[in-house]
């Protein structure tokens, strides 16, 4: 290559840091602060369950009974089948605790760095997710099943070690945060983005596999309940219309006879 052609170490930090920040490096301080302000919001809005055990409590016993009277009242079943594999079941629990959060930090970055022009969009597409859940879990506090000892099903995370009390409570931890399902809800997400964005044929469909996987895990550790996932899935739904209908319109750029015509 010539020496005058090749790129310098200057050149090609300047590129990436072009292909991160295309809009400045404030744009990017900016769009973490508004990602930051919603985890912030939704871990301090979570204490507003506290003191509404009984609700809750209530709540999840109605869900339990809704699903036996549909006939989807499988989280016992389900369980039991996982359980039978004990290293199944402690893969599961694992990623309950410590995939999750990273998983959707990490698609996220890969939407700001790689897909810029969609960040947009997905974000509030991810805000408004966020918004609608933290307000139902604030109108309709619900125990999850392995908190409900009539219901069959125990608690994984604290028979594993994970959690260190069943009734786990705290400032910012919401024991009752069943309904609906964020986790199921953030893995729809992800396994949506990367449908739509991804280039791979098997990336596209791996997000798809994570939010299967992620069901199952919501469901055989005892934390949510099947109705729990899909109710996440209708959060998600209901945050895309929000975001379509936000999303500005595009006006399209006049072009001139000679300009088509090359």
């Amino acid at each position: 290559m010539n020496a005058r052609l090749r790129p310098t170490a200057v050149q090609l930090l300047n590129d990436a840091r072009y292909s991160f920040a295309p809009d400045g490096e404030w744009d990017v301080f900016r769009q973490a602060l508004i990602m930051l302000a919603c985890y912030v919001a939704y871990d301090l809005s979570r204490a507003l369950a506290q003191g509404r055990e009984a609700i809750a409590m209530a709540n999840g016993i109605y869900f339990m009974n809704l699903e036996k009277a549909l006939g989807i009242w499988w989280e016992p079943w389900i369980q039991a089948r996982v359980s039978a594999f004990e290293p199944l079941m402690t893969m599961l629990v694992w990623i309950y605790q410590y995939v999750h959060l990273p998983l959707i930090i990490g698609t996220m970055v890969w939407l700001f760095t790689q897909h810029r022009r969609h960040w947009t969009f997905y974000r509030n597409w991810f805000l408004a997710m966020n918004f609608i859940a933290v307000l139902v879990f604030a109108l309709l506090p619900t125990a999850p099943p392995r908190m409900i000892f009539t219901s069959g099903v125990a608690d994984m995370d604290f028979l594993h070690g994970v959690r260190s009390a069943i009734m786990e409570n705290g400032m910012l931890a919401n024991p009752f945060a069943a309904m609906p399902s964020l986790h199921f809800g953030y893995a729809l997400f992800i396994g949506i983005m990367l449908y739509t964005l991804a280039s791979g044929r098997w990336t596209r469909y791996l997000g798809f596999v994570y939010a299967f996987v992620i069901f199952v895990t919501i469901v055989a550790t005892g934390n949510h309940f099947i109705v729990d996932a899909v109710a996440g899935g209708l959060v998600v739904l209901a945050a895309w219309v929000f975001a379509i209908n936000i999303q500005p319109a595009v006006t399209p750029t006049p072009v001139t006879v000679r300009e088509r015509d090359g």
